[in-house]
């Protein structure tokens, strides 16, 4: 039955994915629209999980267990990843736009995050993980704060004439890279980034010792 319940959170996840990235690929204005929006760390955290719900489903739903550590932290990382999505735009994004929750945001924001976690949860007795393994989750971030960096760095843009594509990742603003200010982004980017990555950290640790904990149990209902 649970591997029935995970085929459908997969194929639900998968679809609220695509169609989410759909919608704001069609929107013509506004915060991560039109082709830009592939720019954006949330369609590409969504585009990240929906590829590897693909991959469970069509290669590792016939299995028992996945097959490797590398598979198991990539499942992990990537769950980590959308997680940080939901998190940043629920409670950073969301009460900066006007309007925030259309269809588009809900999905790729909320939707997809939540099924991804319940997924990770209903797997767990399958999954096998090193309790330093929550390490591994930096790695998505890392890289988009490099992808952004040299973005800024060339003046490339990401929507309008702004080369940033988060107002915590202004290294222009007031705030400067280290500094604060008593409005938006508050502090820079550096500060910002330190408390993302802590945050992450300490969700890849607990993710790690849940999945840990219901493998366990899972093996002596087994």
């Amino acid at each position: 039955m649970k591997k029935y319940v995970s085929l459908l959170l997969k194929i639900v996840t998968i679809v609220s994915a695509f169609y989410g990235t759909y919608l704001s690929i069609l929107g013509s204005s506004g915060f991560m629209s039109n082709w830009n929006a592939l720019l954006f760390f949330t369609i590409q955290s969504n585009l990240w999980i929906a590829g590897w719900f693909i991959y469970e489903g069509i290669i590792g739903f016939k299995k028992k267990k996945y097959d490797s550590r590398v598979v198991n932290i990539l499942k992990l990382m990537f769950t980590v990843a959308i997680s940080l999505t939901g998190f940043v735009f629920v409670f950073i994004l969301a009460p900066t736009l006007p309007n925030p929750y259309k269809l588009n945001n809900v999905l790729t924001h909320v939707v997809v995050p939540l099924l991804a976690i319940v997924d990770l949860f209903i797997n767990s007795d399958k999954m096998q993980l090193r309790k330093t393994d929550f390490i591994y989750c930096v790695i998505p971030p890392i890289y988009y704060v490099i992808f952004a960096g040299i973005r800024y760095i060339n003046h490339w843009h990401f929507v309008g004439e702004l080369n940033y594509p988060y107002f915590f990742l202004n290294w222009g603003s007031p705030a400067g890279a280290v500094g604060f200010t008593k409005e938006s982004p508050w502090m820079g980017p550096v500060w910002w980034i330190i408390l993302l990555a802590a945050f992450i950290v300490l969700v890849g640790f607990i993710y790690t010792l849940l999945v840990k904990l219901f493998s366990k149990i899972g093996k002596k209902k087994g």
